[in-house]
């Protein structure tokens, strides 16, 4: 029997849609770095053709911060609410 804690670590990398210069994707980053959990980023800058690739997976916005967990399903478009997620997930 082991006296470790439970791991909250995701099975798989989470995937954070991002692009630099943005506070609120830097934001976002800094907690997964903080929370130490993998993720697969995914730069979508403006005129980048992975915006339009972003724009099909969530029906129309090309809005990021964009994270999806794979690991429950979740996607979310807001930073605040990625890390309300991040942290009670997580942490």
């Amino acid at each position: 029997v082991s006296d470790a804690a439970p791991s909250n670590d995701p099975a798989e990398p989470l995937v954070l849609w991002s692009y630099e210069g943005n506070q609120f994707c830097r934001l976002v980053r800094e907690v997964l770095c903080e929370l130490d959990l993998p993720y697969r980023l995914m730069s979508a800058g403006k005129g980048s053709p992975r915006r339009l690739e972003l724009q099909k997976i969530t029906g129309a916005s090309s809005q990021c911060p964009f994270l999806q967990d794979p690991n429950t399903g979740k996607a979310l478009a807001e930073s605040a609410d990625i890390v309300d997620y991040l942290v009670s997930t997580y942490a």
